[in-house]
């Protein structure tokens, strides 16, 4: 019996040791730390397209569906009109062009190039828009020629902001100069747009921060009933693509009011349009839709007159 006690006692004695060894390994034997979570990735935001109203109201500059397509440094190699131009853009270091063919048959081909210039700051210094038509019989090239040679130039103040935008029929000719446009900067925004066409936008702003697609918008700057008065020219046509990076300074709020008045030949200027804009913003704060109210030439602006944004979001690096 002794024996049996002695054997409990020292199988309990060596459970008690082992026991106590064990709760100081795990008293001093650190466990290993859990792995970092994986940081959320970030994103940004490109314009990819925009649908516009699909009532026109004739008084205003008509614009065309599209959809952007964007390189690995986010600057837009295509621009692709529904139902319009397929416009496709290459970059150099001190220029960049813009190329399109206007029509093609078996028997001739009119092609577009604007090849757009800039100064030491990145902006447009000037713009030479050509046309070239070629001639095809049997499918062989039988002759190349340029009808039309036209240029722009733009002109910004010392704080970066684009200031005057003069348009010459022919290139190198300066006794040319067929459109004009000068803008008025106050406090950051593009206050107003007076044009040699007879327009003179008046801008109130909101005060919120610039949203870039809105340049977008209908009768924003650069993209006015001015430029219709100018019978589709390319180049104009052009300036809300080149807005974003391209032509200075882009105001600091955004347009809740646009005042137009005509000039008349008497001096007067009576109102031609007073429209308000409403923006929305998607989940990820960018523009949504563009909602315009008011009048145009005596013409009430439908209730749904409303321009749709969409944005493609990148991962950043």
């Amino acid at each position: 019996m002794k024996i049996f006690t002695h054997y409990i006692i020292y199988i309990l004695s060596v459970i008690v040791i082992f026991s106590s060894c064990g709760e100081d390994i795990m008293l001093y034997h650190e466990r290993e730390p859990e792995p970092e979570p994986e940081p959320e990735p970030e994103y940004y935001w490109l314009l990819e397209s925009v649908d516009y109203p699909e009532y026109k109201i004739q008084s205003m500059q008509s614009r065309n569906d599209f959809v952007l397509t964007y390189n690995d440094a986010d600057s837009i190699i295509v621009i692709d009109n529904d139902g319009g131009d397929y416009i496709k853009v290459d970059y150099k270091d001190k220029f960049f062009s813009f190329a399109r063919v206007r029509s093609s048959s078996a028997t001739s081909r009119t092609s577009d190039s604007l090849l757009i210039y800039l100064n030491e700051n990145k902006q447009i210094d000037y713009a030479l828009h050509v046309t070239n038509t070629e001639k095809f019989r049997d499918g062989e090239l039988i002759s190349n020629e340029r009808t039309w040679n036209d240029s722009t130039v733009c002109k910004y103040n010392a704080e970066g902001y684009m200031t005057n935008m003069d348009h010459y029929d022919y290139s190198g000719n300066n006794n040319s100069l067929s459109y004009a446009e000068e803008y008025v900067i106050t406090d950051g925004n593009i206050t107003e747009v007076t044009s040699s066409a007879g327009y003179h936008h008046i801008y109130t702003y909101d005060k919120t921060t610039y949203i870039k697609s809105a340049s977008y918008v209908y009768e924003m700057p650069l993209n006015t009933i001015s430029i219709k008065s100018r019978g589709g020219c390319w180049f104009m046509s052009s300036l809300p693509f080149l807005s974003a990076k391209y032509l200075g300074k882009a105001s600091v709020n955004n347009v809740s009011r646009t005042i137009i008045k005509k000039t008349e030949r008497n001096g007067g200027e009576p109102d031609y349009a007073d429209i308000a804009y409403e923006y929305t913003l998607d989940e990820n704060n960018m523009l949504s839709t563009a909602t315009l109210s008011g009048t145009v030439n005596g013409e009430r602006i439908p209730d749904d007159f409303v321009s749709k944004f969409s944005h493609f979001g990148k991962e950043k690096k």
